[in-house]
């Protein structure tokens, strides 16, 4: 009989041990967190390393919206040319102070089929997008926040032709 209540107390205890740590992963970890890069994220910083709000809920923004970050870099990468039609999709951060970081870029072709583009465009879409400076970090009544923001660039006929 004790040796019963000794295993029952022994898988008690591991099983919670367990629960315990996948909590702590799934808290620590989720799904989509874009991870900190030292090479291109040389002075950028989130300020709160433990919570970065989703792209939905409370999101960052741009002063006059997207049509301002048109008119600002638009006609700049008009004269870029890409090899195939598709979208290129930009998800990065806006921080609690406005500034950007942390960009990851995924292209699609027109049937949503992963595509390859030239890595130093894409560097050139980061580096246009870098030269922002109207971001509008997400807010409550009372703070700022770190949260995430997706871009997309249409390319039609070999050239960008839109920005949402």
């Amino acid at each position: 009989m004790k040796s019963k209540t000794n295993i029952f107390l022994l898988t008690s205890f591991l099983f919670a041990a367990a629960l315990t740590g996948w909590f702590y992963y799934q808290t620590a970890n989720r799904i989509g967190d874009l991870s900190e890069n030292n090479k291109t994220d040389r002075d950028f910083e989130v300020c709160d390393k433990d919570w970065i709000g989703q792209n939905y809920g409370m999101t960052a923004g741009y002063e006059g919206g997207k049509k301002a970050i048109k008119q600002d870099i638009l006609n700049d990468l008009e004269a870029m040319s890409f090899e195939k039609s598709g979208l290129i999709t930009f998800r990065f951060i806006v921080n609690c102070k406005g500034k950007t970081g942390r960009f990851q870029a995924k292209s699609t072709d027109l049937d949503l089929q992963e595509m390859e583009v030239n890595q130093a465009k894409i560097k050139e879409l980061e580096k246009a997008l870098l030269q922002l400076e109207n971001w509008i970090p997400a807010k409550n009544e009372f703070n700022s926040y770190d949260s995430y923001y997706v871009l997309n660039f249409k390319i039609r006929n070999n050239n960008i032709v839109d920005i949402f």
